[in-house]
């Protein structure tokens, strides 16, 4: 088993792009094995279902952990000491009152999941990012904030953060000059159509979407929400991209409205389980989807 620094060197070399051979399979039961002796909730947890490192011989096989054992601060699934913890993020708390944990050693390896993910997956470039969001020092405990933060680095000048210490969302100008691209939550967009006039962008402008709309009464389809929001912002709908990640998570999954399913970067896997058998799901039918984040190195894959 390669120690926990040679294996993060060698992940960061493939997130970056310095090492494209390297084997999904190979580098999965290398994370599990280094996850399965340093971090013991995860182990016990293994042990429990029969699956140690001796019997798991395909990436299929690891076991995948329910998002709520983040929510247990005593016994929190992480592959390091707790006194390395140097950020952490919560969850939203909006599906139960009981927030979700996610610490890191440091951020590194999910910065560059952001960054490589967004290249490998040829997303278009952030001349002109605009954030409907908190600024970052705001809220330090929000994993979505922090990956704007990034995203607004990797682009190489200042973005318009809208929201500041009033929560009063400043769209000052966001309709003149150069194409936008506008980051937000979907809840965040569906409070500023209720409470503005249309907002017309630049043509050329995107806009990138994510999270659901939990705390609101009303409820919209992904259609008729981006349908309501390219009336309001006069862009087409095929101009809306769909993030999809969770705080559990140090990748992410991006989908176009031309596109049949959200698209993630080469360092992750994403299945459809039968909550019955435990077992794939049929072609067509639903289930939960068990999801292997590589980059996810200092929790649990």
């Amino acid at each position: 088993m390669a120690d926990g620094s040679s294996l993060k060197s060698r992940l960061l070399a493939w997130i970056r792009g310095k090492s494209p051979g390297l084997s999904f399979e190979e580098v999965a039961l290398e994370v599990f094995a280094h996850q399965f002796s340093q971090n013991a909730p995860y182990r016990r947890y293994c042990e429990a279902l029969g699956r140690t490192v001796e019997h798991v011989t395909d990436w299929r096989e690891i076991p995948a952990l329910p998002t709520d054992a983040f929510k247990f601060p005593a016994h929190l699934p992480r592959s390091f000491e707790a006194s390395r913890a140097t950020r952490h993020f919560l969850t939203s708390g909006t599906t139960t009152e009981v927030r979700g944990r996610h610490e890191f050693e440091d951020l590194e390896l999910y910065e560059a999941s952001i960054i490589g993910g967004w290249h490998q997956l040829g997303l278009p470039g952030l001349p002109n990012p605009w954030f409907l969001s908190q600024v970052p020092d705001s809220n330090r405990e929000s994993i979505l904030v922090h990956m704007f933060e990034v995203l607004e680095r990797e682009a190489g000048r200042e973005g318009r953060w809208m929201i500041g210490e009033t929560a009063r969302i400043d769209s000052e100008g966001i309709g003149a000059g150069e194409p936008v691209q506008l980051f937000s939550t979907a809840l965040a967009l569906l409070r500023w159509m209720e409470s503005a006039d249309r907002q017309p962008l630049p043509e050329g402008s995107w806009v990138f979407e994510t999270g659901g709309y939990k705390g609101l009464r009303e409820t919209l389809a992904p259609d008729a929400f981006r349908e309501r929001l390219g009336a309001f912002l006069n862009i087409p709908a095929n101009r809306i991209l769909n993030e999809y990640s969770m705080t559990e998570l140090s990748s992410q999954f991006y989908r176009w409205p031309d596109e049949p399913a959200h698209r993630g970067p080469g360092w992750t896997r994403i299945r459809v389980i039968d909550p019955q058998t435990g077992q794939p799901a049929a072609s067509g039918q639903p289930g939960y989807l068990e999801i292997v984040d590589l980059a996810n190195l200092g929790s649990v894959a």
